[in-house]
């Protein structure tokens, strides 16, 4: 049970990192918003934004960050299906 606190804490914190690193990125141009980078990252943080918000009980971070992957995923289909 210890461990597993630690555990959901770097989950929450590395997604975290990868979702404003994403954000950070795109508004300083480096990264466009339809990069694999861009959206790889998107779907890393808010996958592991989804387990931490879910092990909190947090509702309303973990639908939010659930509907923002959805969005990426679409977004990363449309990219390999044109």
């Amino acid at each position: 049970m210890f461990q597993r606190k630690y555990v959901m804490e770097m989950l929450g914190w590395s997604g975290a990192l990868a979702s404003l690193s994403a954000f950070g990125l795109n508004s300083l141009n480096v990264i466009g918003s339809q990069s694999i980078e861009y959206l790889a990252l998107n779907i890393l943080g808010c996958g592991f934004l989804i387990v931490y918000a879910f092990s909190k009980k947090a509702h309303a971070s973990w639908v939010l960050n659930s509907i923002w992957l959805v969005i990426t995923i679409i977004a990363l289909a449309k990219m390999y299906l044109h």
